[in-house]
């Protein structure tokens, strides 16, 4: 029988699609229903069988790992490249005397596939854990939330059985609802919210009967910010089980190491421990390491590796203080505060507390503070992350940031500049024209502090609070600021240094450089397909990868209780 008629947009398509239909159904009926998705089958299948010889080549003769002290793979990033790393670092995990168990988060064919050739034989499903709950009603958390008409604050507090299903409710929905505002006050939204409430919940109690069955003593993953995999980090580190997550870091071919626990289950893994920061505030320090860092943050931006993975640099230019200020349109004779956005629907707020509800709230009472203070010049910086962002999604339309200020403020004053994400200045260029950085809890802060500039932030949990960030314990204080920001004084030369300290842990001995397999990276053109990154091995066999310098410190670490990994002279901690 011919399917071809049945397109991604055909009625049919479209019901399946808005019904739900289409998930509940499965990988068959979207292979059915979707040209697109067997294009993708067709193109991971032909990378399956270039690969699956050498892989498996990699995986011959590893050891089966200890059965009473197994580790999760979670199947979080289930892409080719997210799958092949999963593989290769449960070759590391079987080094530190750890028997790798997969844990495959849908019923997706090729995490299995690709897993398999690493020789995780043993695999716990979670979509069956959770049919098993399936009718579960909801719990009386979640049935107080619906009747309270509570507030975000309310929701990001809201927990079940020591799980922030509040937070992961949130996240999925604002994941699902990328460009549009998220109010809770809409009864459309709130219903929305609740709904998920009760499937996070369900989530939570098929984590942990998963836990019953599994009993693991270690979880590793890629990415816990969206369900199923952020309840089950919730209900491991709810059970004293630690979980570490690798993400990328700024640095090319690198990952960030973070062994999380219920005390430090909100903090950002590309942040220092607290207990790593006692140590760098102790470690030796002079001009030499200060001028060594600066070296590199400034190489990393004129070479294009800082954040490549981001495509942060394509079609930017470094340029003059005098060019950003004429291009901008800036009085040369007023200071200038630059507002640095996030990525609105981005989950990060996971991360500590924020002074305002959301992002966009921040962004937009941020802009209207700026409005109102015409002693200064404002740029408003759209985050350049969304170029890629929107690329793959295929997002043509307006930006969700532009209409959220639009709508709240009108038409910008002539002192506050719009900077689109798309610009051709690069972010370098930026540090010698900026006066006062704003941000809840971006990147940029620790960069503008290590460059003397005053960082004000709206939220916790990166590194506000280690004496070199202007923070603010209410919005009243943070927008009292604003409105006299010109007075504030440049940071002093300890506040510099702090602010350096940190940097240099964060961004020198933080990543772990990986070496023995490289992450290939296709061009920006290429975003949303397939393989738009995949993994190369350098080594071809177990004995190999586990010989080599990079993954022995991974398994070392790893069989330790440290929460952060370190390299060089910082050592762990």
């Amino acid at each position: 029988m011919d399917f071809r008629w049945i397109t991604d947009d055909s009625p049919l398509a479209v019901f399946l699609e808005r019904s739900g239909l289409r998930r509940v159904l499965g990988e068959p009926v979207r292979l059915l229903l979707s040209r697109s998705q067997r294009e993708r089958q067709r193109i991971i299948r032909g990378d399956f069988e270039a690969c699956r010889g050498s892989l498996a080549a990699l995986a011959g003769g590893v050891p089966p790992g200890d059965v009473e002290n197994v580790a999760w793979m979670i199947s979080s990033l289930p892409t080719v490249w997210g799958l092949k790393m999963d593989g290769v670092l449960s070759l590391a995990v079987r080094a530190s005397n750890f028997r790798p168990a997969a844990v495959h988060l849908s019923r997706d064919r090729w995490s299995r596939e690709y897993y398999r050739l690493f020789g995780m034989g043993q695999a716990l499903e979670f979509p069956r854990f959770r049919a098993a709950v399936s009718a579960m009603p909801a719990a009386a958390e979640v049935v107080e939330f619906a009747h309270s008409r509570a507030g975000i604050r309310d929701l990001l507090r809201l927990s079940f059985h020591q799980v922030d299903i509040g937070r992961v409710a949130m996240s999925n929905v604002l994941n699902r609802r990328k460009f549009s505002r998220f109010d809770l006050s809409e009864p459309a939204t709130f219903t929305e919210v609740c709904r998920e409430l009760v499937r996070v919940q369900r989530n939570v109690v098929a984590a942990e009967q998963m836990i019953e069955s599994g009993r693991p003593r270690m979880a590793l993953l890629l990415e816990k910010g969206l369900s199923p995999a952020a309840e089950i980090f919730g209900a491991c580190v709810a059970r004293g089980i630690p979980v570490v997550q690798y993400s990328g870091s700024q640095r090319t071919n690198s990952l960030i190491l973070r062994r999380y626990l219920m005390h430090n289950r909100h903090q950002h893994p590309f942040s220092l421990d607290a207990g790593t920061w006692q140590r760098v505030k102790a470690m030796a320090w002079g001009p030499a390491r200060e001028a060594e860092l600066m070296a590199v943050l400034e190489e990393s931006y004129r070479q294009g590796t800082w954040f490549q993975r981001k495509f942060l640099h394509e079609g930017k230019q470094i340029k003059a203080p005098e060019a950003v200020r004429k291009q901008l349109g800036l009085d040369p004779a007023k200071k200038t505060a630059v507002i640095f956005s996030h990525v609105l629907w981005d989950a990060t707020f996971f991360y500590g507390d924020g002074l305002f509800d959301d992002y966009e709230t921040w962004l937009v009472e941020t802009v209207r503070a700026a409005c109102a203070n015409p002693r200064v010049n404002w740029v408003v910086k759209l985050h350049p992350d969304l170029v890629w962002k929107l690329r793959y999604e295929g997002y043509q339309g307006e930006l969700r940031d532009i209409l959220a200020v639009r709508s709240a403020v009108g038409l910008l004053p002539a002192h506050v500049k719009l900077v689109p994400p798309e610009t051709d200045i690069s972010t370098f260029s930026f540090f010698q024209v900026t006066d006062y950085c704003l941000t809840v809890r971006g990147t940029i802060g620790i960069e503008m502090a290590c460059h003397g500039v005053p960082v004000l932030t709206a939220g916790t949990g990166r590194y506000a609070g280690l004496g070199f960030t202007i923070d603010s314990g209410s919005t009243g204080e943070y927008l009292d600021r604003l409105a006299r920001i010109e007075i504030i004084p440049p940071l002093s030369p300890g506040e510099v240094e702090l602010a350096r300290r940190f940097a240099y842990a964060l961004f020198t001995l933080r990543p772990w450089e990986v070496r023995s397999v490289e992450m290939v990276k296709a061009p920006m053109e290429k975003t949303g397909h397939p393989l738009d990154h995949n993994l190369v091995a350098h080594v071809t066999s177990y004995a190999e990868l586990t010989a080599a310098s990079d993954f022995r410190r991974f398994a070392e670490w790893l069989a330790s209780e440290e929460i952060d990994y370190l390299s060089g002279d910082g050592g762990s901690t």
